[in-house]
């Protein structure tokens, strides 16, 4: 029973992280530091090397954060 407890709390937890962290990474990188937003300049992925929330920009440069 607590192993169950365990697994759902950890699987809750993760996808609150996720979504939350998406987010905050979607604002973080769709605005440049004047404020211009730049959302089609942006994609963003999750990658395991480095680990985190990327930002990939069209000039080819990127933003890694585990949290944004």
């Amino acid at each position: 029973m607590i192993a169950v407890v365990v697994v759902a709390a950890l699987a809750i937890g993760t996808a609150l992280y996720v979504r939350v962290g998406w987010s905050r990474m979607e604002t973080a990188c769709s605005s440049d530091a004047s404020g211009e937003s730049r959302v089609g300049d942006v994609s963003y992925d999750w990658t395991w090397q480095p680990v985190g929330f990327t930002c990939t920009y069209v000039d080819g440069s990127t933003e890694t954060s585990l949290w944004f």
